[in-house]
């Protein structure tokens, strides 16, 4: 149902609609299509194996990953010092809003493994939009659930004070929710990286 509301979000936005007068009717021919594809395209979970080091395993595999489920990610390539994909920014709110909120995904590490992907809610100061956080939450957590690695609820405490900023995952990752604010712009960055090695002797508590 989330991965239906978001293709009719996408799909609202390729048709140009505002909301405006006259436009409901192709809107709603526009929504019926998504929601046939919707359904039509499901992504079966666990398209990582049920565990991070699945993910983190194989760039490329990943990036395949990425995309069928949506999140239109370009190819891994080097940048600078370290590899990096960037996703098309996705739209959290009608794409002709005069405060546009988008959710952004990246993933990077070296050659031959990823070592962190990062989900960034990205809204002007002027928006204010509570639908549009709620939306990149269920957009998160849905890319997380049919990739079937853990986490995609945790985080979402973390977003809203109801567990920690950072902490130990099951399946092989860490996860930290981080927040900066600019002089027009709000972001949100929820970073989901490889665990570091226990040496300790002490495994730490995962959610």
């Amino acid at each position: 149902m989330i991965r239906a509301s978001i293709l009719l979000l996408a799909a609202c936005a390729a048709a140009g609609c505002s909301g405006a007068p006259g436009g409901n009717d192709q809107a709603a021919a526009v929504a019926d299509d998504a929601v046939a594809a919707a359904n039509s395209s499901f992504v079966s979970p666990n398209l990582a194996g049920g565990s991070w080091a699945g993910v983190f395993a194989d760039p490329q595999s990943s990036i395949d990953h990425f995309n069928r489920i949506g999140l239109r990610v370009g190819p891994y390539e080097k940048m600078g010092d370290s590899w990096r994909a960037e996703a098309v920014p996705t739209a959290m709110t009608d794409p002709s809003a005069p405060n546009l909120v988008q959710a952004l995904f990246t993933a990077a590490g070296s050659e031959n493994a990823l070592q962190r992907v990062t989900f960034t809610l990205v809204e002007p100061i002027a928006a204010n939009d509570q639908q549009a956080r709620d939306q990149f939450d269920a957009w998160m957590t849905q890319a997380l659930s049919q990739l079937g690695v853990p986490g995609g609820d945790t985080a979402v405490a973390a977003i809203h004070g109801q567990k920690r900023l950072t902490g130990a995952l099951k399946g092989g990752a860490e996860y930290a929710v981080t927040r900066e604010t600019t002089p027009t712009e709000r972001h949100v960055a929820v970073t989901f990286s490889r665990a570091a090695p226990i040496t300790s002797g002490r495994a730490a508590a995962a959610s």
